[in-house]
């Protein structure tokens, strides 16, 4: 039997980081999954972070799948998503797109 799928969701309170989590939601429903809603946020901005969550913790209550939302200090966030994802055997890492346009993404890449 197949474990759940483990889903991590890179956050920023943007259009594309709530659509990124909408994403991750219909995925969990599809394939019973859980999924870890991670904001990282730098020094001296913790309180705005925490207030940033709360429309996202409302939104997965709402959908009823398993997860959690977690606070990170820090300064890159792709990195810290990396690692917790490593660290705790996550299947698949979903974030949203720049919304740079197309020329720009090319010559910058995207994540």
């Amino acid at each position: 039997m197949l474990d759940k799928i483990r889903i991590l969701v890179g956050y920023d309170e943007s259009q594309q980081s709530k659509d990124a989590v909408k994403e991750a939601i219909t995925i969990a429903r599809c394939f019973s999954g859980f999924i870890k809603v991670v904001h990282v946020y730098e020094k001296g901005m913790e309180g705005k972070a925490e207030t940033g969550v709360i429309e996202v913790q409302e939104k997965l209550k709402k959908a009823e799948v398993g997860h959690v939302v977690s606070l990170v200090l820090g300064s890159n966030p792709a990195k810290a998503l990396l690692i917790i994802a490593k660290q705790e055997n996550f299947t698949l890492i979903v974030v949203g797109s720049r919304g740079l346009g197309n020329t720009l993404s090319m010559l910058l890449g995207s994540v």
